[in-house]
């Protein structure tokens, strides 16, 4: 799988969701992601229902089932979401002639943004193992995708000396893990907003980098 072939793919869904009362289906399932988002924060989603989970979003069942199959179908389209936002990011750096810092910098934003403001980080830390394994396998495609693109840029970087030797594996694995626990403690109410925490955290983790 490439950038590209994501790319092509996330077209073709956009123009089969272009109907009214697709972007009305899609508009729904996003304010329910965000509503998840919320009751992930508080609970996790480790023992609970569909039953549960429309209650706290101020459904009825039958209406939650209208939107998702199941709970597993429900946690998978979230986790395709979270990583959508990411893998944009890497197609709009990708077409920018800049260094491969800069690049990267912006991903790592718009990456922790994605987290913060999408609302759609709660999930990025609960079991993907409780997804099916088709579900599970076609979510680490792109999950693997975005992590190669990300140690592809700190390589390209220690290449044109912009960044310092290090093991590119390993710094790949120290940035995205330091980004993904910011769903742990991040708080819309708390003393940073979600920018600053994006552009204070990119800098940070490039400076590990850096000669």
């Amino acid at each position: 799988m490439t950038l590209r072939s994501v790319g092509t793919r996330s077209a073709r869904g956009k123009a089969a969701r272009f109907s009214p009362r697709a972007a009305r289906t899609e508009l729904r399932r996003t304010e329910i992601f965000h509503s998840l988002g919320l009751v992930l924060q508080e609970r996790g989603i480790a023992g609970i229902t569909m039953d549960e989970i429309a209650q706290r979003l101020g459904m009825t069942k039958g209406s939650l089932y209208y939107y998702f199959k199941d709970k597993d179908d429900l946690l998978y389209q979230c986790h395709m979401r979270a990583m959508e936002v990411s893998l944009r990011a890497l197609r709009e750096a990708a077409g920018l002639r800049l260094p491969p810092d800069e690049r990267l910098r912006r991903v790592l934003v718009a990456h922790i943004r994605g987290i913060t403001d999408e609302v759609y980080g709660a999930v990025v830390l609960t079991d993907i193992e409780s997804l099916s394994r088709p579900r599970r396998r076609r979510y680490v495609a792109k999950r693997d995708l975005f992590e190669r693109a990300v140690r592809d840029m700190i390589a390209e970087g220690i290449r044109e000396k912009v960044f310092r030797e290090v093991d590119v594996k390993l710094a790949g694995f120290a940035m995205l893990g330091a980004i993904n626990w910011i769903s742990k403690w991040y708080s819309p109410d708390g003393p940073w907003t979600s920018a600053q925490i994006a552009e204070g955290f990119a800098d940070f983790l490039l400076a590990a980098l850096r000669p």
